[in-house]
């Protein structure tokens, strides 16, 4: 009876903040509804919400949040409060994949079945749908240096929390983190590292390592020296929260940023002179605790276990055989993880059960095979092409539009690159969204600098 007391109260609570999300929307800015969108889909995730009805994908808070935002986004479309614009090579190209994996999932199923790991549905919609949704929100909406100041200042607050919550984390002040179930063993993975509200370590570090560099953009273009000292705390405490992640892919991408940022902008990291002290303080920083991070323990900081890098060998070399049998279509978009025991019986002679792939690219190759793969990566060279035209455009003015906008995407995308290499990006709706809203940002912006030339001239 409690449970169902608890599960009712529940209920009433959602569809509350479900009217209270149409009623914010429909009086304010719809990039308001994005930013409740990004808190329910960090903060409720599926383990704390979620209606469950055979036969149809699993219902979460960040979907029936999704679905409004987006009736609320058309109905402002329609009411010609929001201006869509033309499609670019991009948009069509994310039509294109999106087929694809529909017609893939048609053929091999969009659900689990008995033993499967993962539903493909699930992977399509938080690794595809969702962020090219994002993408074309964040390209119509997010025009004005307003919306996304106050988008950047809405994530600022967040990741604030993010740094603050690993540290709480690390050092087990378990009094003080909020919510609870962040330090519930038995909520998410990584229990003993800095996971944060997300129940997992390498999506925290990722998502705090995309911030970082947000608030560094942000920072730029504050003025206060009060809130300019506000941004600069979580930034100097971001590098131990994300160390405490113990992910080596997180950590590889955090210390590329801060080298690609550090020469590719002279007011990111306030210029290259001062760059010398954070590279002795990560000096020292390994020289004090070598002990731990040359140990193979990774909950003490430990880079030399080395069982999962010969895991990710392992399924590079199943990746392989897979193409061999079935290069063009795979063998089925979401079903690595099924076809898993049978490969790698065949290649070691030992069935391996229930591990993903942990590289987009190999995992798209094993399931889509090039048909799948090819449109994806022609997303992503589409849009450094796009922001390379626009870096090259806007000169060397300053003020919110600048080539600063442009080098922190590159940013975004230097973190999304690495990470989608060592870990399995496709099931990280957040993270994903973020890329992908930003780089919405950066061709919007640069089809409007064509729109306004083209005018001009």
């Amino acid at each position: 009876m409690e449970d169902l007391a608890g599960n009712i109260l529940l209920t009433i609570g959602v569809f509350t903040g479900v009217i209270f999300f149409f009623m914010i929307l429909f009086l304010g800015d719809i990039v308001f509804g994005f930013v409740i969108w990004l808190v329910g889909a960090i903060f409720v995730g599926r383990q704390i919400f979620s209606i469950s009805i055979p036969g149809f994908p699993d219902i979460y808070l960040e979907r029936i949040l999704f679905a409004l935002l987006f009736i609320v986004f058309f109905a402002d479309v329609i009411r010609r409060k929001e201006t869509l614009l033309p499609n670019t090579r991009i948009e069509y190209t994310m039509v294109l994949i999106i087929a694809i994996l529909l017609f893939s999932m048609g053929q091999t199923g969009f659900l689990a079945r008995t033993g499967d790991q993962f539903q493909p549905f699930h992977i399509f919609l938080t690794g595809f749908f969702f962020p090219f949704t994002f993408y074309y929100f964040g390209k119509t909406v997010l025009n004005t240096d307003e919306r996304i100041k106050f988008l950047l200042w809405s994530l600022f607050i967040i990741f604030f929390y993010l740094v603050l919550t690993a540290f709480l984390e690390h050092f087990k002040l378990t009094q003080f983190i909020f919510p609870r179930y962040i330090y519930d063993p038995l909520y998410g993975i990584h229990f003993g590292r800095a996971r944060g509200p997300f129940g997992n370590a390498p999506l925290n570090g990722w998502v705090m390592g995309t911030l970082f560099c947000l608030t560094l953009y942000l920072r730029t273009q504050t003025v206060n020296p009060l809130s300019k000292g506000i941004l600069l705390i979580p930034l100097c405490m971001a590098p131990l929260a994300i160390f405490y992640t113990y992910t080596r892919a997180v950590w590889l991408s955090f210390l590329l940023v801060i080298f690609f940022l550090a020469f590719s902008s002279d007011r990111l990291l306030a210029g290259k002179r001062y760059f010398v002290f954070p590279i002795i303080f990560v000096i020292l920083l390994i020289f004090l605790n070598w002990e731990n991070i040359g140990g193979k323990e990774r909950e003490m900081g430990g880079v030399m276990q080395l069982s999962e890098i010969q895991a990710r060998e392992n399924l590079f070399n199943v990746t392989v055989a897979i193409f061999k049998d079935a290069p063009l279509f795979g063998v089925g978009f979401g079903r690595f993880d099924r076809v898993l025991p049978f490969y790698s019986t065949e290649v070691f002679g030992t069935a391996v059960q229930l591990a993903s792939q942990h590289n987009i690219f190999f995992s798209l190759l094993s399931e889509v095979g090039l048909i799948g793969l090819i449109p994806f990566v022609l997303i992503l060279y589409y849009l450094i092409r796009f922001s390379i035209r626009l870096y090259k455009n806007l000169g060397d003015e300053e003020g919110f539009f600048s080539r600063d906008l442009v080098v922190t995407f590159w940013g975004i995308m230097l973190i999304y690159l690495v990470n989608a290499l060592f870990i399995q990006t496709q099931f990280f709706i957040e993270a994903n969204s973020l890329v992908f809203l930003w780089a919405g940002i950066i061709v919007g912006f640069w089809q409007r600098q064509e729109e306004l030339s083209t005018h001009i001239g």
